[in-house]
Parts: C-alpha cells; sequence; structure tokens
C-alpha cells in the first residue's frame, strides 16, 4: 500500500472503527447480573425447597420479577429473623415477604403490595375456642412465630399470652400436642402443614380471619436504585396479569 493510499483510506478507516466495535459489542453476550433473595427457609406454599429448587407462590413471583429485569437469582434460604437481618445490614439485595408498616417503610425500599394474605387463628377440631374480638382469646395460649408481625391490634395486644417459636412447623406440632391453644397464619400456610402431617381433620380454623395482610418485598435503603428498577418490573406484571396468573395457578390446586 502506498502513502498516497493509506493517507486515503486512514480517514475512512476511522469513520468505519466505531461501527465495527459497536457491532462486535452487540454480538457479545450481555455480563450476567446476580441478585440474592433472601427468604424464609420453609414457608410453603409461598417459598420451600423442592428437590433441591427453590419454588412456591411468592418465589415464583419474585423470579418473575427479575426475569423482567434479565437478573438471575442467587436464593438464600433462612430463618425468618435472618431474612430481617439481610435487610437490616444490606447483604441481601431482596427479602420477602413482609407485612407493610410505618417502620418498615422506614428503614427498607418496599415493593407491592404483590399479593394479600389472610391471616387466622387454627385450633384443635375439639377446642370450644370462639373468636369474635382479641379479648376472646385472653385465657389461651397462643402460639407464634418470633419475629412474625401479624396485624397491628394482634401484635400490640400485651395482655395475650403469646407463645414464641422458631417456625410454623414447630407452632403447628405444639397445637396438635396441646402445648399451645391456638396458633396464628397464613390460611393457606397452615392448611398446607395439616395436609402435609395428615391432621386436616385434627384441627379447624375459626370463622373469622383476624385479618387481610397485604404483603410486600423489601431491599435495603442503600439498594436504591436497584430498588427502582424492580418496582417498575413489579408495575409491569401486575398490570399485564402476570401476577394475577402465578397466584391463581397455585391457588387453584
Amino acid at each position: 500500500m502506498t502513502a498516497a493510499t493509506a493517507s486515503i483510506l486512514r480517514p475512512a478507516l476511522r469513520l468505519l472503527l466505531p461501527v465495527l466495535l459497536a457491532l462486535l459489542a452487540a454480538t457479545l453476550p450481555a455480563r450476567a447480573e446476580y441478585w440474592t433473595i433472601a427468604s424464609e427457609d420453609h414457608f410453603p406454599p409461598y417459598n420451600y425447597s423442592f428437590n433441591g429448587t427453590r419454588t412456591g407462590i411468592d418465589t415464583e413471583i419474585v423470579v418473575a420479577l427479575l426475569k423482567e429485569l434479565n437478573i438471575t437469582p442467587v436464593h438464600r434460604p433462612l430463618s425468618w429473623t435472618e431474612v430481617v437481618r439481610s435487610m437490616d445490614e444490606n447483604t441481601a439485595d431482596v427479602g420477602f415477604q413482609f407485612i407493610a408498616s410505618p417502620a418498615r417503610f422506614a428503614q427498607y425500599n418496599m415493593i407491592g403490595p404483590f399479593r394479600t394474605g389472610t391471616t387466622v387463628f387454627m385450633v384443635r377440631k375439639d377446642s370450644p375456642i370462639a373468636f369474635e374480638r382479641l379479648e376472646d382469646l385472653t385465657p389461651y395460649r397462643i402460639g407464634v412465630v418470633d419475629g412474625f408481625a401479624y396485624a397491628p391490634d394482634f401484635d400490640a395486644a400485651t395482655y395475650l399470652e403469646k407463645v414464641p417459636s422458631s417456625s410454623n412447623v414447630v407452632n403447628f406440632r405444639r397445637l396438635i400436642l396441646g402445648r399451645v391453644d391456638v396458633i396464628v397464619g397464613d390460611l393457606h400456610v397452615l392448611n398446607h402443614m395439616a395436609k402435609q402431617d395428615g391432621r386436616l381433620k385434627d384441627v379447624r380454623v375459626l370463622p373469622k380471619p383476624l385479618g387481610l395482610i397485604p404483603r410486600y418485598i423489601a431491599m435495603p435503603k442503600a439498594r436504591k436504585e436497584k430498588a427502582e428498577r424492580l418496582q417498575a418490573a413489579f408495575v409491569k406484571l401486575r398490570d399485564n396479569g402476570t401476577i394475577t396468573r402465578i397466584l391463581d395457578s397455585w391457588l387453584a390446586e
């Protein structure tokens, strides 16, 4: 190539180089993005492990939101107190499922509500316990899970005898053994445990629920940019019916 030819081609190459680099970048795979997802280890049918895979209603909803953002979830099954701590200490990107309160809105970025849960009381089949107001439960031992929030009036009712346990599983077994008189929890969670243990015929849910409780996804305050992205994905999947379809596919079973 002569010097004259090179001088003619050089400007053309300078113009062509950015185009070539852009084409090359378009053919390269995007760098994968991973978020850590903290959820209670065993909270079926909302989040639990099956054959080594995390699944459940809420797990599927969160995974769908992340898929919308092209993000790969890294699941961290924990105790509930550890889930809360992971949000407080900013050691996970996402935690679920939280009940709203002014304190939690101040502490975390709250995404949702992505569903509403029915909180109920469960007793043994032959129990005479009835519930119309919280004062009706004053004579009884009520099984609760340590660190859980249930409903504002119940959580504030210091006159009730609440017996804390480490999980819903422990709570349910204490009820069956007569170590507590009544337990409180999500309707689908309590019924799922009773079915799994083959004890559905031995318990009953009191007709009046404690409350209908909206559930949220939490993110640490320090992860505001990620929270804004997740909120946008939530709005899209809520409005296009994806979240409703996930809920219906599970709860219709």
